[in-house]
């Protein structure tokens, strides 16, 4: 089964945001890796995932699944780490390009929220939004 590394540890001090990549590793080689992001000291109770990317050789044998538990798992532990609540996940998804990516989203209890017609060429923007509270 493949690693997973978290880069950087969870900061103890002030923030004025925060990103961590989670890369997974198979024999020592990069498959795949996740970003997430905070905006502020957290207090908004919102993350956005910023990725999720596995390489092709490696896509549809559930390491995009895993990936995506590890960063929401990972943003739990920051919020309560904090003391604070955790309200809201969010990631913008590509309409035509992230097929796979919309239906690994939904199955993991996200919810199409909005879109965003502007600001890609050909395609919209989709919101996916996990709440919980």
């Amino acid at each position: 089964m493949p690693d997973l590394t978290y880069d950087p540890p969870f900061p103890t001090g002030p923030l004025a945001g925060y990103v961590q990549t989670i890369r997974m590793t198979d024999a020592g080689k990069q498959i795949g890796y996740a970003r997430w992001y905070v905006t502020d000291d957290g207090t908004t109770g919102v993350a956005q995932l910023l990725e999720i990317t596995i390489a092709p050789p490696h896509r549809r044998a559930g390491h995009g699944q895993r990936l995506l538990q590890a960063a929401i798992e990972q943003i739990r532990q920051f919020f309560r780490a904090r003391k604070l609540p955790l309200r809201r996940i969010w990631m913008n998804v590509n309409q035509k390009d992230q097929v796979n990516g919309r239906a690994m989203m939904t199955h993991a209890g996200f919810h199409h929220m909005g879109t965003v017609s502007s600001i890609l060429k050909d395609q919209d923007a989709l919101i996916y939004v996990l709440s919980l509270d």
